[in-house]
């Protein structure tokens, strides 16, 4: 979307304000995302989303009741060799705000900056290569709309260069900085340490590895111990590997992708394939997870989206005090499959389906074991046709059930009767641009 002269003009000025005469071409954008709905129950009370993996993802269709407003502007200058500049922002509101670097519930910031970087590339001292500094997503991070969760997330504050050919692929890296905002005061455990603990890592990507789909992740991470758990990991190692295949497996048009992940100590866990959320655990704590994430485009009409993950974690018990020799780590196995059929009825009406079932298993006293499905119904209004056309105004009816032994793990305003099913209602509108 193309800002107009005068608001590009107004931009300009306000970062040069010196005055001084650009030989460059200069460009802006502003791209962004908005969804935001009502979720009710049968008795006609707001209610939550339902979900056994409230740090994971959830199934969403029929299952969002927070209202997220993120914008992006972006302004590029161009040389005429080719150089290029870009100086992006990110910036975000959400009703439920669970992460981020300064993004705290209650703390008073009604929009989070999420990113702030500037990206410099087309150098003729490095073809093709893409320098960076700042406050980023990662450009490699991988995320699955349909279960609303984004399971490779090497996000921080730092820099690095991405697409640095290495002949036998694609060369990102990457060293970040990575502590929330409600740990960024913690002292470190040593009291004649300087400074505060952060979560340091290099995050390196080797992409397109022989011309094809494959890509290798590695990410080290290592971090001062704080007062907050001691005894908790200062360091760690995650590996992962993802192959995205030509299609849906190779058999119709679409996507598919399969990621296998690994993770040790402050690779583990929460922060499986992230920065910044393993300094709770333990030295000990191990986690793997493998992912299928995929869309068939059958026809002009039909479209199916799917996704199914496993994670088992060993010796996982995030916050304890690891000091304490009562406190321990205990094994936790995670699952979820599920499918969203999508079919176009007419240029503007489309009926969407999804049918969701997620399972924990906590072996701990009083830990959560057993599922949950979740199917929902959701007539839209389409402006554009096709499962990623935008945007969208669904209504949409749910029912779910859970097992009696995973109640624990839901918001409590399903299970205060010791109810374990629901039917919830609602309406939705979402739009990128």
């Amino acid at each position: 979307m193309k800002i107009n002269q005068l608001t590009t003009g107004i931009l300009l000025s306000s970062l040069f304000s010196s005055g001084v005469a650009l030989a460059a071409d200069w460009d802006a954008d502003l791209h962004g995302y908005i969804k935001s709905g009502l979720l009710m129950n049968s008795e006609g009370n707001r209610v939550q989303s339902v979900g056994l993996f409230t740090n994971y993802g959830k199934f969403r269709l029929g299952n969002e009741q927070n209202t997220k407003i993120e914008l992006v502007p972006t302004i590029k200058a161009t040389n005429d060799d080719g150089a290029w500049a870009k100086v992006r922002a990110n910036l975000t509101h959400e009703t439920n705000c669970t992460s981020d670097w300064n993004c705290v519930d209650g703390d008073g910031h009604d929009i989070q900056f999420r990113e702030g970087m500037v990206e410099i590339g087309g150098l003729d001292f490095a073809p093709g290569v893409v320098f960076w500094a700042g406050k980023r997503y990662n450009s490699y991070n991988t995320s699955n709309h349909q279960y609303d969760w984004e399971y490779i997330q090497y996000n921080g504050t730092g820099g690095g260069a991405d697409n640095i050919d290495i002949g036998i692929g694609k060369l990102d890296v990457g060293v970040y900085a990575f502590t929330p905002s409600d740990r960024t005061s913690v002292e470190p455990r040593d009291p004649k340490a300087e400074g505060y603990p952060e979560d340091l890592s290099i995050n390196l990507i080797l992409k397109q590895i022989a011309g094809t789909g494959l890509a290798f992740q590695l990410a080290a991470h290592t971090m001062e111990e704080s007062s907050w758990s001691p005894d908790a990991a200062t360091s760690g190692i995650g590996i992962g590997a993802q192959y995205n295949f030509d299609g849906f497996y190779g058999i119709a048009n679409g996507y598919s992708k399969i990621t296998v992940q690994y993770g040790k100590g402050m690779a583990a866990g929460d922060s499986l394939g992230k920065n910044g959320w393993g300094f709770g655990n333990s030295d000990d704590t191990q986690s793997g997870r493998i992912v299928f994430d995929a869309l068939a485009n059958v026809n002009e009409t039909w479209d199916i989206s799917t996704f199914a993950f496993y994670q088992t974690d060993s010796d996982y018990n995030p916050w304890s005090d690891w000091s304490d020799p009562t406190n321990s780590g205990y094994d936790r196995n995670l699952w979820a499959v599920g499918v969203r059929p999508y079919q176009q009825i007419a240029k503007y009406f489309a009926m969407q389906y999804e049918v969701g079932y997620e399972y924990i298993d906590e072996d701990r006293t009083d830990g959560a074991k057993g599922g949950l499905v979740k199917a929902t119904i959701a007539p839209t209004i389409t402006f554009e046709e096709g499962f990623w056309g935008r945007p969208q105004i669904r209504t949409f009816v749910t029912y779910a059930k859970w097992d009696d032994d995973a109640a624990s793990r839901l918001d409590s305003g399903y299970t205060r009767d010791g109810a374990t099913d629901t039917w919830n209602f609602g309406v939705q509108a979402e739009v990128w641009f």
